[in-house]
């Protein structure tokens, strides 16, 4: 199995026990100059807050697909639930092994491989549902729901293209397409709820640190190196640079203007039936 190391970044950095965007109640009212890690930390407690409010009365046992670092399942746990977790990710298992002392039950796998051997009330998918195979995905819950279970998911869906080859675009399901399936392997729409405002500030915040400490850094760091060692700026740019091209390329992705143009970020409860 692999280890997405942008996500063990992140985790890293921020030392939180979330991966998510984050929830903000009133965006508008953000001042993204002021935000500290700690508001970013707080939002990413009201994220699965919210989310959880979409749980329907008598679920009990819920399987956590994609659980990342554990801290929606330990949130969950903490409210009453029996909580599972799934995830190929080798980083997630260990963390997940040594956040819960092994009493979790932990299935390294992806979704689409995942063999239950028992059914489960609700299936959440909290920023993971773009990492599953749509269909596959749909049909794999099927047999894991227990009879009119449910499948929660709050994740980034396109509902928009053109031409221009946006980042945006990639690693994210088409909205229709993904609806439409749900509709195909008997998953029915009970509520659904647009939260993409709500999660535009962790953005906005993103590109705001970038372009104020990030990138003033590393032009101070290219002029400095060919001040003082120009031969050897020259090698490094040869072999950098490119990369670096690319690389900035996906700061596209901390533009919110653009996530809104391409992107909603959507909770939907589907009910299985």
């Amino acid at each position: 199995m692999s280890i997405d190391h942008v996500l063990k970044l992140y985790s890293k950095t921020i030392q939180s026990s979330y991966l998510h965007y984050g929830f903000w109640d009133d965006p508008d009212s953000v001042n993204i100059e002021s935000i500290n890690l700690q508001e970013i930390k707080n939002a990413q407690t009201r994220y699965i807050e919210h989310l959880a409010s979409f749980i329907p009365d008598k679920v009990e046992l819920i399987l956590d697909v994609g659980c990342g670092i554990g801290g929606n399942a330990e949130f969950l746990i903490n409210k009453g639930f029996k909580v599972e977790t799934l995830s190929p990710d080798d980083f997630q298992k260990e963390a997940i092994n040594e956040k819960f002392n092994g009493e979790v039950s932990f299935h390294h796998c992806k979704f689409e491989k995942f063999k239950p051997i028992k059914k489960y009330d609700l299936i959440l998918e909290s920023e993971s549902a773009c990492y599953i195979n749509i269909n596959k995905g749909f049909e794999k819950a099927g047999q894991a729901l227990r009879t009119s279970g449910y499948l929660l998911a709050s994740d980034y869906f396109i509902h928009y293209r053109d031409n221009l080859k946006s980042p945006h675009l990639r690693s994210s399901h088409d909205m229709e397409k993904y609806l439409n399936s749900a509709k195909q392997y008997g998953f029915e729409l009970l509520e659904k709820y647009d939260q993409t405002d709500n999660t535009m500030p962790t953005l906005d915040y993103g590109k705001y640190f970038y372009e104020r400490f990030i990138d003033p850094t590393i032009d101070y760091a290219s002029y400095s190196l060919q001040k003082n060692y120009p031969k050897t700026a020259t090698v490094i740019n040869k072999l950098v640079k490119p990369k670096l091209a690319a690389k900035k390329e996906q700061l596209d992705l901390l533009d919110s203007g653009l996530f809104r143009k391409y992107r909603k970020y959507m909770i939907y409860l589907f009910q299985r039936k």
